[in-house]
């Protein structure tokens, strides 16, 4: 499998997907933060600063989740109709898990850039913290991008990129009374919501309530995200390379 990786990198090495996932984040981190310096949002808490910084990156999350993936998807059609993708490996399990595992690796590092620029910058949280709510959102795309990928896949880059619009609003509405009871089914709002009850439980002095948030959520999220993963994958070891929208 690492050989599989490897070439999954190096395919993607000269194209605008290692560009975004680079020059995105730190374009949000900086941007955001000369906007905490010098807007009204100054004036906030500074837990409400970092509170908005996060769910912000997690509510947009799907929108550039559906666009890479959109994007990987076109590459794999214009290298022979996704042939490359099929044949390059006698086990079409191992090809899709790889790029999955690419693609989520790309979202560690694009998360791990923005957080950690951030923090550098408005310095107002322990390391540990950041790093928590770094893992939360990462940890949060995982059933996005199974989603989107099997969707672009299966449908095409245009349902893919309208899936990342729908998902980003899925997530605000999430973050609203209406999902308090849902968002653990939702997996497009677990990004934000998950780095929303971390920080609602630091500053609560009993968080057990929290704790059991996420208990519920690990025990959930885990079911959903073996369930996408099994069903994408047999029917990725079925198809026979034409998307439905063809």
């Amino acid at each position: 499998m690492i050989r599989i990786i490897k070439s999954e990198f190096y395919r993607l090495k000269h194209t605008a997907i290692i560009w975004v996932h680079l020059i995105l984040p730190i374009v949000y981190a900086t941007f955001y933060f000369f906007l905490a310096k010098t807007t009204g949002i100054k004036n906030f808490p500074k837990e409400d600063v970092i509170e908005i910084f996060l769910v912000l990156l997690s509510v947009i999350f799907p929108i550039i989740i559906g666009a890479i993936t959109a994007k990987v998807s076109d590459l794999e059609m214009n290298a022979g109709n996704f042939q490359v993708m099929l044949s390059s490996t006698k086990s079409r399990t191992k090809a899709y898990i790889c790029k999955l595992i690419v693609l989520m690796m790309g979202s560690l590092f694009s998360t791990a850039i923005s957080v950690i620029i951030f923090g550098m910058l408005f310095k107002n949280q322990r390391i540990i913290d950041y790093f928590i709510e770094m893992m939360l959102v990462f940890v949060g795309t995982l059933g996005i991008y199974i989603i989107n990928l099997w969707v672009s896949i299966a449908i095409g880059a245009g349902a893919s990129l309208g899936l990342g619009f729908f998902g980003t609003l899925l997530a605000g509405l999430s973050m609203t009374v209406l999902g308090d009871k849902i968002w653990y089914f939702i997996p497009y709002s677990w990004p934000s919501r998950l780095s929303l009850t971390y920080l609602v439980g630091n500053k609560l002095s009993n968080s057990s309530i929290i704790k059991g948030e996420l208990l519920k959520f690990s025990f959930i999220a885990i079911l959903i995200v073996v369930v996408l993963l099994l069903i994408s994958t047999i029917w990725f070891n079925k198809w026979d390379g034409k998307p439905y929208m063809d």
